[in-house]
This record gives structure tokens, C-alpha cells and sequence, in this order.
């Protein structure tokens, strides 16, 4: 659970007592005191007279007030839609570091919202999909990449290329990549410095499924791939309940390829939208609401 949602949960429950305290004990007596007050008076009271007898508990009333809004945020952050906020540039160029993505939270399943168990299936992450998931090494830590390989899928990543063979077939599909012409041109003139930390980008073909990746040729992953058992180093196959997750930014993202799968229980959801952008830099903002839907 992160910082923001256990304080909501805390704030939460704050204002629940004071509501309650509120309905059960404290709003009870005002009104007996704005019902004595009416019966000593000779005249009816004025609306403002009422309104400063029924909130005389100033301080407990804004309290206790506060309740219905933060149960109601708290309902749809918990199990159905949550910001998130993208925090490296390992899903550039669909999504860019300090972006806010919208979290469609039911989209795999109603879950507890402490532990992540499933309590309704919906459905299940489809190949393509940008999800949100509790990082595998670090469950406190949400992580954001795109569905790559589903369960009984084999991957394999050599020399940079991408091969797929999907659950039930005998042979592995080359993932093909179709750089955009003007890539160059448009980093070498917007970023001449910075060229290698952009990289190219282009469209990558995924069994179907189009969407923006972007290659960096001058940089290379500082660490070795996972093994599977005795697989070949490069290659693996998706465990029943797992999936196989990488960035759209391949040569800069820490992904399954370094750390393995990402088990179905640690699903969050499916990334759904942008609600607000970190940067208005109109250079890097290529076909980026494409790789979302």
C-alpha cells in the first residue's frame, strides 16, 4: 500500500468516528437545544439563528463532514479508478516520466484492496495492454510496463529483436519494427545533445497489435538477462498465471527480461488514459494516446 492511500484509509477512518460521534451523540442534542431555544423564544427563530445553533460544534461538524467525500474517493480509488504517476522514461514514447495515467482498477478483477486477492474475476490482461502491477522483488513498489507474453507464451530477445511464440504454436514469430522516417531528423534538431537518452522511435507490430516503441542503439542493458532453468539465455516461457511485461523504451527499461514474470496476483490494472502531462514538449509527444487503447 502506498503512502497516498494509507493516509486516505487513515482519514478515513478519522472521520468515520467523528461522524458517527456526530450522528449518534452530538447532533441529537443540538437539535433538543434548537427545539428549547424556539419554545423560550416569543418570535420564530431566523434561519441564521438556526443554522448557528445546529453547527455550534463547529470544529467536529467540518469533521465529521469530511466523512461521505473521503468514503467516496476512497471507494473509487480502491476498486475502480486510482491516478498513477509515471516515474522513469522506461515507457517513452507512449508514456513520459512525470505523466499521470488513469488506472481502470476492476479491469482484471475486483480485489481486496489490502491484499491484491482476487474477489470477482473479470478478465484477463490481453497482449499490448499497459498495465499497472505490484513489482515482483518489491510488492510495495507499483510498477507500469506493456503486456508482451501471456501464459504459455514463448519469448525470446536477441540482438535487440523481439520473437513471440504464442501458447499452442510451433514456431516463433519475428515482432517487426518500422522506424518513423523523420525520427532522426527530429531528435538531431530538437535534442543534438541528448540523442542517446531519446533514442528512435518507431512502430512495433505486436502479433497484431500496433504501437510506438522507441530504440536506443547507443545503450545497452548494464545488467544480464533472467534465466529460466535451463533455458537458453534469452529466452524463456510464461508460466500458467504469469505474463511477460516490457517498456516501450527497450534498451532502457527494467523489465521481465531482468527480473522475470509478473503473477496474476499482483495485477493493479490496466492503464486506461493520461489525465495530466508532466511536459508539454511537443517533441517527444508522438502518437502517445495510441499505445493505450
Amino acid at each position: 500500500m502506498n503512502t497516498i492511500t494509507l493516509i486516505l484509509y487513515v482519514a478515513t477512518g478519522l472521520t468515520a468516528v467523528f461522524w458517527f460521534l456526530d450522528l449518534l451523540i452530538f447532533k441529537p442534542k443540538r437539535k433538543i437545544a434548537l427545539k428549547q431555544a424556539e419554545i423560550s423564544h416569543s418570535i420564530p427563530l431566523t434561519h441564521k439563528e438556526k443554522e448557528a445553533i445546529m453547527n455550534s460544534d463547529g470544529l467536529l461538524s467540518s469533521i465529521a463532514s469530511c466523512f461521505p467525500v473521503l468514503f467516496v474517493v476512497l471507494v473509487v480509488r480502491s476498486f475502480a479508478y486510482e491516478p498513477f504517476r509515471i516515474p522513469s522514461a522506461s515507457m517513452m514514447p507512449t508514456l513520459l516520466r512525470g505523466d499521470f495515467v488513469i488506472v481502470e482498477k476492476f479491469r482484471y478483477g475486483l480485489r481486496n484492496p489490502i491484499t491484491n486477492n482476487v474477489w470477482i474475476n473479470t478478465s484477463s490482461p490481453k497482449r499490448g495492454d499497459i498495465v499497472v502491477f505490484k513489482y515482483p522483488e518489491k510488492p510495495e513498489i507499483d510498477y507500469i510496463k506493456r503486456i508482451i507474453g501471456l501464459p504459455g507464451d514463448a519469448i525470446m530477445f536477441k540482438g535487440g529483436e523481439l520473437f513471440i511464440k504464442p501458447n499452442g504454436e510451433s514456431e516463433y514469430k519475428h515482432i517487426t519494427y518500422v522506424q518513423d522516417p523523420d525520427s532522426l531528423q527530429v531528435w538531431n534538431k530538437r535534442n543534438p545533445e541528448h540523442l542517446s537518452e531519446y533514442g528512435m522511435t518507431g512502430t512495433e507490430n505486436l502479433l497484431g497489435y500496433e504501437h510506438k516503441i522507441m530504440h536506443d542503439k547507443t545503450s545497452r542493458p548494464p545488467e544480464m538477462f533472467f534465466v529460466q532453468g535451463n533455458r537458453p539465455y534469452g529466452e524463456w516461457v510464461v508460466p500458467e498465471g504469469h505474463y511477460f511485461a516490457m517498456g516501450d523504451n527497450r534498451e532502457n527499461s527494467r523489465d521481465s527480461r531482468f527480473w522475470g514474470f509478473v503473477p496474476d496476483k499482483n495485477l493493479v490494472g490496466r492503464a486506461v488514459g493520461i489525465w495530466f502531462s508532466g511536459t508539454m514538449d511537443a517533441g517527444i509527444r508522438i502518437d502517445r494516446l495510441g499505445g493505450l487503447e
